[in-house]
């Protein structure tokens, strides 16, 4: 059981996701995460190919963590300063877990 746990998500383009994984990797404190590929639809067309800018869709990746607080806030804070203007969007919400045996 973690105390505090919560699920750390973040939303990035596809092309960051290898970099993602090794940086969370080391970051973790639990380095337990699942990685799910999306389509995302948004008003930035910022990094787009033609086909994509017509579709309306981006190829994106989630990346949901299960960890603590103070470790959420260590990763966010090194994504701001390592990914700088790399449009990773996150969120975070409160889990309660348990084990039924």
């Amino acid at each position: 059981m973690i105390p505090n746990a919560l699920i750390l998500s973040l939303i990035a383009r596809q092309s960051l996701e290898a970099e993602l994984v090794d940086q969370l990797s080391e970051l973790a404190d639990y380095p337990l995460f699942l990685v799910s590929n999306l389509r995302g639809h948004n008003d930035t067309h910022h990094g787009l190919s033609v086909a994509e800018q017509v579709e309306g869709t981006a190829p994106l990746i989630r990346m949901s963590l299960f960890t603590d607080e103070a470790t959420a806030n260590r990763i966010i804070d090194h994504l701001r300063a390592y990914f700088s203007n790399a449009g990773i969007r996150w969120w975070r919400i409160p889990v309660e877990s348990g084990l039924i045996e």
